[in-house]
């Protein structure tokens, strides 16, 4: 393989969605990079370009030294790389610069960039604990972001179930919308960190049903009552997480999502839930 020579220092890997390290697999692989410690771009990079090496794509030192070409200058923010048809060497073989949507209900006063967090702990690959000087007192902050444009639909759900439930003791407080970068999109959102709590189980079932029922007063469904999305703290008070598929229902869906709370209470296993460290003050 033709491999590039890079000179991609400034450039940090935030996040990767790759394929299978087949060179007819057909479908690209995604990457979302930080430049200059303060420009997020996209990089798609067509099927079969990286292909025939046994190197792990998501290891950065490999990936912005050796694999991908030098970051080319300019403000775009969208890039596509390539195998040069002629020269066979891995280009970027074009760069845009594209008006990418974002979170559009936009309820809560405060915004802060995604780069002003500070002890980011991994839940997820869009889902981080971390704290922020401007928020919850210094204390743990929760943020999800949508990392790829296909994911916005899912914040733009989850940001109008919090406005919702805002003061109705039902979920985290909301604390402000996160944008990518100093005066960008919106991309997601920032909540407390609930502490010192576990996920429900059958034993937590009344005070579940409790929590759910505000929900429902509301007429909204959760959509997804595994339970981890049920954190139980001392003094068996509950707490709802996860409001991605929550949408207005009809009494009769929340009537059937009611019914079935007490079988996914009872559920084996970890669907749904995160392994993590815990994070003290």
């Amino acid at each position: 393989m033709n491999l590039p020579k890079s000179n991609n220092a400034h450039v940090q890997l935030l996040a990767c969605l790759l394929t299978l390290k087949d060179a007819i697999d057909p479908d690209d692989s995604y990457y979302r990079f930080l430049v200059d410690g303060k420009y997020v771009k996209y990089v798609t990079v067509a099927p079969g370009t990286l292909a025939g090496e046994e190197i792990d794509w998501s290891f950065a030192p490999i990936l912005l030294g050796e694999l991908l070409p030098s970051f080319p200058p300019g403000d775009w923010n969208n890039g596509h790389v390539a195998k040069d048809p002629e020269t066979g060497k891995v280009t970027f073989i074009r760069t845009e610069t594209e008006s990418l949507a974002g979170v559009k209900n936009l309820w809560h006063p405060v915004k802060v960039n995604e780069l002003d967090f500070t002890d980011k702990q991994s839940l997820r690959q869009r889902i981080n604990v971390s704290r922020h000087p401007q928020l919850n007192s210094g204390k743990p902050v929760l943020t999800k972001i949508a990392v790829w444009p296909w994911e916005l639909e899912f914040m733009e759900a989850e940001t109008t179930a919090y406005e919702a439930i805002c003061g109705k003791d039902i979920g985290p407080k909301f604390l402000g919308h996160v944008t990518e970068g100093e005066n960008g999109r919106v991309i997601g959102f920032v909540t407390e960190w609930i502490e010192d709590t576990r996920a429900a189980g059958p034993e937590d079932f009344e005070s579940c049903r409790k929590a759910l029922g505000r929900l429902h007063a509301l007429g909204i469904k959760l959509g997804d009552t595994n339970k981890f999305n049920f954190l139980v703290r001392e003094g068996h008070d509950v707490v709802i997480v996860d409001f991605e598929t929550a949408k207005k229902c009809s009494p009769g869906e929340l009537e059937h999502e009611m019914n079935a709370l007490r079988e996914f209470l009872e559920e084996p296993g970890f669907r749904g839930g995160s392994f993590f460290e815990d994070i003290t003050d």
